[in-house]
């Protein structure tokens, strides 16, 4: 399973292989999204991506897959408010589709995310804008590093909060749950904000010298990205025929 990780695998190429299968996922058969699914799967569990995240998030990403396959089936089954018998069996595999679908393109961001540092994936994009925007490259190489910075920051506040008012708080209702917990979690990432912008400061991420991409070409990186592509664009080619 080592051999699968991911973590010293190259972030410009770990982002086209992202964005390739992203937009390949709505346009493959299902038969294709179930290859992908499982080479999801499996890079998931040899980076020890479900242990990163923990249970809530994870029973987060499925609640909103659940949700808009849910949505879908509901909106495919409208005709039965004109009295007209609406086919279930097609409704139920296109929402099922879509789920699978869904999956795959929250499974790609986590890997993307939980296998790169927020600083490999800023100089990655510096490299991919720098023939675009030149020196400016750095500007949104730094705001994309404090996003994925953020994103896990913030979740892991949400669980903590969750947790806090479990173990101190007197039973309350939903309602107060509802106003309070986002009351706590915009209070404490307030102040994290503050000490991410200090650390910025004192690492002088804050300036173009900080975001120079210094990357080596990895020959075996670059064959094995090339090898995921063809396997992934494949089903396309067997449409057409």
């Amino acid at each position: 399973m080592k051999n699968l990780s991911l973590n010293s695998f190259d972030p410009r190429l770990k982002i086209i292989l992202a964005a390739a299968i992203g937009m390949l996922t709505w346009h493959v058969p299902v038969y294709a999204l179930c290859i992908y699914a499982f080479g999801i799967l499996i890079l998931g569990i040899s980076n020890r991506v479900h242990i990163n995240l923990g249970q809530r998030a994870v029973a987060t990403y499925i609640y909103f897959i659940v949700t808009w396959a849910g949505i879908k089936f509901a909106l495919d089954c409208t005709p039965l408010l004109q009295g007209i018998t609406p086919d279930y069996q097609t409704a139920a595999l296109e929402a099922g589709t879509l789920a699978l679908r869904l999956t795959i393109l929250i499974g790609i961001g986590i890997l993307l995310a939980t296998t790169s540092s927020a600083r490999q994936l800023g100089l990655a994009l510096s490299w991919f804008l720098r023939p675009i925007l030149g020196k400016r490259s750095w500007e949104p190489a730094l705001s994309l590093a404090l996003m994925i910075h953020f994103i896990p920051l913030i979740q892991r506040t949400f669980t903590q909060v969750l947790q806090a008012m479990e173990l101190r708080n007197p039973p309350r209702s939903k309602w107060q749950r509802f106003i309070l917990v986002p009351q706590a979690v915009l209070r404490i990432c307030a102040q994290k904000t503050w000490t991410q912008t200090v650390a910025v400061a004192a690492r002088k991420l804050d300036s173009p010298e900080a975001w120079v991409p210094h990357f080596s070409a990895c020959y075996r990186d670059i064959i094995i990205s090339l090898c995921i592509l063809l396997a992934a664009t494949s089903p396309l080619s067997l449409i057409q025929i």
